[in-house]
């Protein structure tokens, strides 16, 4: 009796714990992330479509049962799942996109976990990007990413930047990185008419692994860039806007310019210009002494409103944003403005099989751009003009273009140089106008569990029209003025329309057995792009009709003469690419992986025989942290090494656009008339092509490791990599009796980058209770770029022979003789011969390899991230060590011959004389002043270091918010290019060029913003 009455107990007791755990009972918590709770978070029962949302506070209440997972989601931040357990309180903390995507790796065409990548690469995340002061995208990741040397080379508002990953492989062929932009291979030859704020992140592909996919257009990197989209989730709309406004300016050169009374004393004592007719006296009561500077240079303003929608519903979710900027330019006449729209939208099946993204973008600029700076015309550059006019010029001279020719016509030289120009701020126009759309799909479609078709369909229009109007009776149109001539001035009208379109079809077949798992897929490509261009010229403009950018007031040509007829060209261009290559993935319980991939590419840039190439890679990875020896090694959380091996191709011959480089082919002989070739008769040109003409081809390995240690507060990756292009494209002399003076050819030359990378972060301090962390990261990279395999002399010149590749040195090198001063005895410039001596009359065999060039051997970046209780700071510095390059600014400078006509440095006080021998500026009248340009005396140290970002802001706490239709909101101050240290002069350290000469120098630029969720 006593048994049975246990099981009968027993039986009660059971069903009642069975009862009690089944019952639904109230499961309250916070949500919250690094700063602080979060509103608005959907929190659901998995498999239940219903839920609750976090309230102001971040707090939630839900009814559940023991067992039941609840689903925790919010747009821009990664899902997050807890099971149901005793406790009736469940806190979340949850991670940001950022933190998410970091976990994501581009490889190829795919994306992979970061624990199975193995290949080398860098991300910056949305984070970084939005609501930075640059007009380019591109700009914003200068110092981020190691092995990635970004330069923006000028301060025109939305110019394209230069992009150099793990060194130049290529002396003449272009070294442009190939950018893919939601999955499109696309034309980025500039950004101004994209949103940086539309970007959610950028992955620049370094290694082999990383790029074969790319085959014929990866050799020199890719640039992957993912704009933002919205979630999948509970039906919910957000919106986000925030504005920007901020100021600019000039960034002025270190030199030491002569005022007007020290530039009056230098031409008394040179005996040439204004001061050579004025005695001690009259240069001491001269009072104009104009800052041209000033003059042309303005203070510049920025203003940029971006508001974006974002919706989320369980299978169709969609972002869409409106984003418009504007920037002036520091320098007059110049600047930018910007509107773009956009709309992505991502969409699935109920059943999830079928999946499909359509991207659209549009975007209008218009950029008004200062032409001809560098070593354009003296009477059209605004830089040369405000940095060495006279300062004893006043600009009161000018009262309209004919004081301007007067005043020309009646002083010597080119004095006259800012009178020309202010007329030129009131008598030129230019303007570009860009219409940019993309269109970027993904269609995907789940065969079966393991088999997936895909399809990607992408297409991207642009055009632009640009103008220049020299206006009639202007300076330039007077002093050009043929005789007979009525009408004068001219306007150029530059219509050009690019079409870029690609398809690819994949079908991949993934399969997991046991403790193994394979990716397979093979893929078919196709590319396509054409430009159309349509130039007019028309000289003769009638004053009081003509309107710019119109067509009224063109002069009709007459029958007596050919003052006014209209110069006009077209070109028809065309390129395509077709690629057929698949891929391999491999991996063993998480702990080994295996890739490979093989890519047959044709492109219509050689000639048929020629055509196609075929590229590879293998990569293999090893976790080492799954290991059962490192199960005891409790400060290490990840530790990965990994490997690759592969070719990658270059199809882009020469510099310039993508188009650069087809017409005329470089592969076949071309043959076009030409005018007054024989005593004014028409004859033939020809160009030269070479029909075995084939892709550069690039063979690069790498080691890397990325670990994590000490619960993820030390992270980090390092590489070492080796990379050699062969079969470079050269212009080959050939003989002159041809009638040509070189042939595109491939050589045997062979370019070889080699470094090391290494990329770190460091959390000092990280505690959620109490709000506060901070974070320190650095990255570096060190690159060293060698010739070889150069016949005959070991030597390729260019410059006009003042740099060289030389076997066993980098890519045009300075090729000069070594400057050692000022012969105190006569006042001569002094030089090293070739066995050591000084000489004032060196000769070719003198000459050496100056062992640098403007590549950096050393760049990288380094700062923190802070935040308290809502406030935050981060900084930014760049730094490039062990790069040179020519500063002929400065060269200019100490030009006697400017010496009556321009402004010098007023160090040509202290030129030698025979009563002031102790100097190190060389006599005025020195015998042998034109080699110094030959020499190294003005070839400069251009590494640096410079503060590139800082900002400050507050993130105001949901308490204050709370009632309000706001969910979020912020403030941040922020600087750039704030300091430099350099032992550069001149303009811009970071230029890219060989030389410099009077180019546009980059502003320093403070914004203040405010952004707003709700």
């Amino acid at each position: 009796m006593r048994s049975k009455f246990k099981w009968i107990f027993s039986l009660l007791l059971a069903l009642s714990m069975q009862f009690a755990f089944a019952q639904e009972r109230t499961i309250t918590g916070v949500v919250s992330d690094a700063s602080g709770p979060i509103p608005g978070v959907n929190v659901l029962i998995k498999g239940i479509k219903t839920g609750v949302q976090t309230d102001f506070d971040g707090k939630y209440a839900i009814k559940a049962k023991t067992g039941d997972v609840l689903v925790f989601s919010f747009v821009g931040m990664t899902q997050s799942s807890k099971t149901v357990g005793a406790s009736n309180s469940i806190n979340v903390s949850m991670q940001s996109d950022a933190k998410v995507l970091a976990e994501v790796v581009v490889q190829g065409y795919r994306t992979v976990t970061k624990k199975k990548a193995v290949v080398s690469d860098a991300t910056v995340s949305s984070k970084t990007i939005e609501n930075r002061p640059n007009a380019n995208a591109i700009n914003t990741l200068q110092g981020q990413l190691a092995g990635v040397n970004i330069t923006a080379s000028t301060g025109q508002p939305g110019a394209k930047s230069t992009v150099v990953i793990r060194g130049v492989g290529t002396i003449t062929g272009n070294s442009d990185p190939l950018y893919v932009i939601d999955g499109f291979p696309s034309n980025s030859d500039n950004f101004r008419s994209i949103n940086p704020n539309d970007i959610e992140s950028t992955s620049v592909l370094k290694d082999a692994a990383a790029i074969a996919e790319y085959g014929n257009r990866g050799s020199n990197g890719v640039i992957v860039i993912r704009t933002r989209r919205a979630k999948f989730g509970e039906s919910k709309t957000t919106f986000r806007a925030s504005s920007q406004y901020g100021v600019g300016e000039l960034q002025k050169p270190k030199y030491s310019y002569a005022n007007s009374k020290q530039l009056l004393k230098i031409e008394q004592n040179f005996g040439s210009g204004l001061g050579a007719t004025l005695t001690d006296a009259q240069i001491a009561a001269y009072d104009i002494n104009t800052d041209w500077v000033d003059y042309f240079f303005n203070q510049s303003n920025t203003t940029s409103h971006n508001i974006a929608v974002e919706n989320s519903s369980q299978n169709i979710s969609s972002y869409t944003s409106l984003g418009y900027f504007e920037q002036q330019g520091i320098l007059a006449t110049t600047g930018l403005k910007r509107f773009t729209l956009r709309n992505n939208i991502n969409g699935r099946s109920s059943n999830e099989r079928f999946k499909y993204q359509v991207n659209t973008s549009f975007g209008f600029s218009k950029n008004n751009e200062a032409t001809t700076l560098g070593e354009g015309a003296i009477n059209r550059n605004y830089v040369l003009g405000a940095f060495i006019s006279a300062p004893y010029v006043s600009p009161s001279i000018y009262t309209g273009p004919q004081s301007a020719l007067d005043y020309y016509n009646n002083t010597p030289g080119l004095l006259a140089t800012p009178i020309m120009l202010v007329d030129k701020l009131q008598q030129y126009k230019n303007q570009t106008d860009e219409v940019r759309v993309d269109v970027a799909t993904d269609f995907s479609y789940d065969i079966t569990k393991d088999l997936v078709l895909r399809s990607r369909l992408n297409g991207q229009l642009l055009e632009t029209r640009f103008f220049q109007s020299e206006f009639p009776n202007s300076f330039n149109a007077l002093l050009f003025q043929a005789a007979g001539q009525t009408f004068t001035g001219f306007e150029d009208i530059n219509s050009r329309k690019e079409w870029y379109f690609n398809n690819l079809w994949q079908i991949n077949y993934g399969k997991t057995l046991g403790d193994h798992t394979f990716n397979v897929n093979a893929n078919m490509e196709y590319n396509h792009s054409r430009a159309y261009t349509n130039n007019i010229r028309q000289r003769g403009l009638i004053a009081g009709i003509f309107v710019p950018n119109t067509g009224a007031g063109y002069a009709a040509d007459t029958g007596t003469n050919d003052f006014y007829v209209p110069q006009v060209s077209a070109s028809n261009l065309r390129n395509d690419l077709i690629s057929y290559f698949g891929s391999f993935d491999y991996d063993f319980k998480d702990k080994y992986g295996i890739v490979g991939s093989v890519r047959r590419d044709g492109s219509s840039r050689f000639v048929e025989e020629k055509q196609w190439g075929t590229f590879y890679s293998v990569g293999g990875r090893w976790n080492l942290d799954e290991e059962a020896f490192m199960d005891n090694v409790s400060f290490i959380d990840v530790l990965k090494l990994r490997g690759s091996y592969g070719t990658v191709g270059n199809q882009r011959i020469v510099t310039g656009t993508v188009f650069a480089g087809i017409q005329p082919p470089r592969f076949t002989d071309v043959y076009s008339i030409a005018n007054n070739a024989y005593n004014g008769g028409t004859g033939y040109g020809i160009t030269f092509g070479f029909p075995p003409l084939q892709w550069e081809t690039t063979t690069q390995w790498n080691a890397g490791l990325d670990f994590e240690m000490f619960k993820g507060r030390l992270r980090g990756a390092a590489d070492y990599y080796n990379r050699g292009t062969s079969q470079l494209f050269l212009e080959n002399p050939i003989t002159s009796t041809s009638g040509a003076a070189t042939l595109t050819q491939n050589a045997d030359v062979t370019v070889t980058n080699k470094g090391i990378e290494l990329n770190l972060a460091y959390d000092i301090i990280r505690n959620q209770d109490k709000e506060i962390s901070l974070t320190i990261k650095a990255n570096g990279s060190r690159n060293t770029n060698l010739v070889s395999n150069i016949g005959g002399a070991g030597q390729i010149f260019s410059g006009g022979g003042l740099f060289v590749s030389e076997n066993g040195g980098g890519i045009n090198e300075p090729f000069v003789y070594k400057y050692l001063g000022v012969n105190q005895v006569n006042g001569n410039l002094l030089f090293e011969d070739a066995a050591g001596n000084p000489t004032e009359n060196p000769v070719q065999a003198d000459k050496r390899r100056a062992g640098v060039n403007n590549l950096p051997k050393y760049q990288g970046g380094f700062g923190f991230d802070f935040s308290i209780k809502g406030f935050y700071a981060s900084t930014l510095f760049t730094f490039a060590y062990d790069v040179a390059r020519f500063d002929y600014d400065l060269d200019n400078l100490y030009s006697v011959g400017n010496i009556g006509q321009f402004n010098v440095t007023d160090d040509l006080l202290n030129a030698w004389t025979s009563t002031n021998t102790n100097t190190d500026v060389p006599s005025l009248n020195a015998g042998n002043l034109g080699l110094g340009d030959e020499s190294d005396r003005f070839l400069k140290d251009a590494s640096y270091i410079r503060m590139r970002n800082v900002q400050v802001g507050y993130n105001v706490p949901q308490k204050f918010l709370k009632g309000t239709f706001m969910t979020a909101v912020s403030f941040s101050l922020q600087g750039e290019n704030l300091l430099t240290f350099s032992k550069w002069n001149g303009f811009d350290v970071e230029s890219s060029r060989t030389n410099d000469v009077y180019q546009y120098p980059t502003p320093r630029l403070y914004t203040f913003g405010v952004d707003v969720k709700f």
